[in-house]
């Protein structure tokens, strides 16, 4: 099986799992999102841990990656995050989710004075307490839809559009194989499908702006991995996922993505795709 049609079958099968988990109760909803958020973070202290030992950039898969493991300083800070978003979970409170974080920062801080430790953590963590807030809403499941749906129309439009064009690379340091064509690809096919299921809801101004805004969002996303992953010497964050990778190397696009979508909703936006 080549590479491109196990990367399909396995990203059906999780879209398969993501729907039944949304349109299921507020267990599987806790429970799924407490494994991916503990894999999450067990994949970016490993990738650090890794980089502690290599000192050169690896591009074939990484077969001493699946070696390295976490300390159990790391793996006690993996379970706490997991414990906090458990508990925002139960009692939404967004002062005192800041106030935890602040604690984490400063406990990582005074044990291992490392900036971009505290800035990677916060970064991959926070989407799932903004995703733990979004679930409380009644348009819960337009806004996960949109954001999943979205990232993955963006990421298949931009691999297809720039194999079959090719040309000049975007960020050939960051990821080798992304170039401008795919880049354009990734915001003009989203936009043009947003203006097709939405456009009775919202003005086409509207949808072509945001449509544009979340694609180059998505993108960002994609390469702010790729550079946590070259900074890591890396080509994948895990081979947990057939075809992807790792969890992080799946959800790149939809970390930032909800991030911002989630600002918008905090200034009461309304969005095109809420109907």
């Amino acid at each position: 099986m080549n590479a491109l049609s196990l990367r399909t079958i396995s990203s059906l099968f999780l879209f398969l799992i993501f729907i039944y988990i949304i349109f299921s109760g507020d267990l599987f909803f806790i429970i799924f999102l407490q494994i991916l958020l503990f894999i999450t973070n067990w994949e970016c202290l490993r990738l650090l841990e890794f980089k502690k030992v290599v000192n050169e950039e690896i591009v074939k898969p990484n077969f001493f990656l699946t070696r390295c493991k976490v300390s159990i300083y790391d793996f006690l800070l993996i379970i706490t995050i997991n414990m906090l978003n458990l508990t925002y979970f139960f009692s939404i409170d967004l002062l005192g989710f800041i106030f935890s974080l602040i604690l984490i920062s400063i406990l990582i801080f005074f044990h291992e004075k490392d900036y971009k430790k505290i800035f990677i953590l916060f970064y991959f963590s926070f989407p799932y307490f903004l995703l733990v807030h979004l679930r409380f809403d009644e348009s819960f499941i337009d806004y996960i839809l949109f954001i999943v749906i979205f990232s993955i129309i963006v990421d298949v439009s931009a691999f297809f559009v720039g194999k079959t064009i090719g040309g000049k690379k975007l960020a050939e340091k960051l990821s080798p194989n992304k170039t401008i064509a795919g880049m354009v690809g990734g915001i003009i096919i989203p936009s043009f499908i947003c203006v097709v299921f939405f456009i009775q809801y919202s003005s086409f101004n509207e949808i072509i702006f945001l449509s544009i805004f979340f694609s180059i969002i998505a993108q960002t996303g994609d390469l702010i991995e790729s550079k946590f992953k070259r900074f890591c010497y890396v080509k994948d964050s895990s081979n947990i996922i057939p075809g992807h990778g790792g969890v992080l190397d799946r959800l790149d696009s939809i970390f930032l993505l909800t991030i911002f979508i989630s600002i918008f909703k905090l200034f009461n936006y309304n969005f095109f795709f809420v109907v």
